[in-house]
């Protein structure tokens, strides 16, 4: 039997990773919790997890966490994920995405050094990349443009170090952007949805309020994401990073304008500048062939099944 554990399991990322774990056999699935009152995402699957509430912040609470569950693999996702919050908050998004990662790592290696890490990085680490570079692999230069890629920055720095100084099996996925059912609604696409499916409820004007729709980005489906981190960690490799993106580029404005096709709900798109970012990058498109051919791994959930996955999710939400 195989010890799983999930950091963050109960967010958007780390409740799919474990529906994707609990499919696989001789499994023992562990998660840590930030609070254990405000993990509703795993619900449903709660009776088959071994739950653990610990603020990876609290060196001791998350060694303690680490101790109990003996884990023989750890996804690291627990985290700040948003951007305009790191940008309003740098403070707290360094602590938590770079001291609280090192309590993790810490932990494994005083206690369990034999154990495989995945760190999650970001494609947000190379920054404002000119487009005749693109698709941006792993070999790029790292070059963070904001307070939430720099702090990702440092942690996948750190993480190459303990590979490489203390012989742990850090693995790194920067994880370029993704989305599916279960998303917060503060980011770009979920919120799109939500706008669209309360109107379609009656519950709000047939107006969306968007940001900046000329920007592309490369989007994978979060169920594939997942799985393309489950087959990072079934062995051990000679390069410890991979990128984990679709290795295409979609404009917000088109991900928008299917949002609304799939709905049947028209809607009048209203530029609201409070929804704009400080520094926003026009374009990122990554390359996934190193894990490819590492693992086998190609996404496999067209852009399209998501999007109305997400509308799906977003009326079921909101109908109750």
């Amino acid at each position: 039997m195989t010890n799983v554990l999930i950091t963050g399991v109960d967010g958007f990322v780390g409740n799919h990773l474990a529906r994707c774990l609990l499919t696989q056999p001789d499994v023992r699935i562990f998660g840590i919790v930030r609070d254990r009152n405000y993990s509703a995402a795993i619900n449903d699957i709660r009776d088959r997890l071994r739950v653990h509430e610990a603020d990876i912040n609290d060196r001791d609470k998350t060694a303690a966490a680490i101790g109990e569950c003996r884990p023989d693999r750890i996804f690291h996702l627990a985290g700040q994920a948003y951007v305009p919050e790191a940008v309003k908050n740098p403070l707290e998004t360094f602590q938590t995405n770079i001291l609280g990662s090192l309590h993790v790592l810490e932990a494994v290696r005083a206690e369990f050094p034999k154990c495989s890490v995945l760190v999650i990085s970001s494609g947000e680490v190379y920054g404002i990349v000119d487009p005749a570079r693109m698709p941006v692999d792993e070999s790029f230069p790292i070059n963070p443009h904001t307070p939430y890629s720099a702090s990702k920055a440092c942690l996948d720095l750190l993480a190459q170090q303990y590979r490489t100084i203390f012989g742990l099996n850090a693995v790194i996925a920067r994880a370029f952007n993704h989305l599916g059912p279960g998303q917060s609604e503060m980011f770009a696409g979920s919120s799109f949805a939500k706008q669209i499916v309360e109107a379609k409820l009656g519950l709000r004007e047939k107006k969306i309020f968007v940001g900046n729709l000329d920007n592309r980005r490369d989007f994978t489906d979060v169920r594939d994401v997942v799985r393309a981190y489950v087959g990072l960690l079934d062995r051990k490799y000679e390069h410890g990073i991979f990128n984990v993106c679709s290795g295409r580029a979609v404009a917000m404005k088109d991900l928008l304008a299917t949002l609304i096709r799939i709905s049947g709900v028209p809607m009048e798109v209203v530029s609201d500048p409070h929804r704009f970012r400080a520094v926003d990058n026009p374009l990122m498109i990554g390359s996934a062939a190193r894990l490819k051919a590492a693992t086998g791994w190609i996404p496999s959930i067209p852009l399209e099944q998501t999007l109305a996955d997400i509308l799906e999710y977003w009326e079921k939400r909101l109908a109750k």
